[in-house]
């Protein structure tokens, strides 16, 4: 029998295919570098795009409490407006009151009766004068509960005095004047 050297076809086949699985596991290895950076770059864009996202919520945050800071600050303007609004409505309302308060005064102050200090605080009045007798007190003080201007007076000090050999009653009276509606104003004169 012929005897056939097998040996260096063996050893190129096996040289063959150490190639060509250098060149497979080269291969491998360069699509696998490609996926794992591909998948980093997919990874890292959407951390970058998420960054980005949360730095846009960030500044708008940061520009609705600046708005919110404005708004609180127009409402105390708003609050204060609507307070001195009220204030002036209140004073313009009781304008003409005053008018209608002296115009009753002079009305209920019976004859020899005579004021020498009017003093208004909130919505009481502090009435001091002198009468002839305590009597024109008293029907001083029934025309000024009578009204429909003031409310319960209530006095505070009377003294009888000789003054140039005429007797006569200093005085001091409080009485509540009485908030009217326009309706009620027009029955009290």
């Amino acid at each position: 029998m012929r005897q056939i050297n097998l040996l260096p076809w063996r050893e190129a086949k096996r040289k063959q295919r150490q190639r060509e699985f250098g060149i497979l596991a080269l291969t491998s290895l360069v699509v696998a570098a490609v996926i794992v950076g591909g998948v980093h770059l997919f990874f890292d864009n959407r951390i970058e795009y998420q960054t980005a996202r949360n730095d846009f919520l960030k500044d708008e945050i940061q520009k609705q409490k600046l708005v919110e800071k404005e708004i609180k600050a127009m409402e105390n303007t708003k609050t204060r407006i609507l307070g001195r609004m009220e204030v002036i409505q209140n004073l313009q309302t009781s304008r003409p009151e005053m008018v209608h308060v002296f115009d009753e005064m002079v009305r209920v102050l019976p004859e020899e009766v005579y004021l020498t200090r009017v003093q208004r605080s909130g919505e009481a009045l502090a009435l001091v004068g002198v009468a002839r007798s305590n009597n024109l007190v008293s029907d001083f003080m029934r025309n000024l509960r009578d009204s429909g201007w003031f409310g319960e007076p209530s006095l505070q000090i009377i003294n009888n005095k000789e003054v140039l050999g005429i007797r006569a009653s200093f005085f001091e009276l409080k009485v509540a004047k009485k908030r009217l509606t326009a309706k009620a104003e027009d029955q009290a004169s």
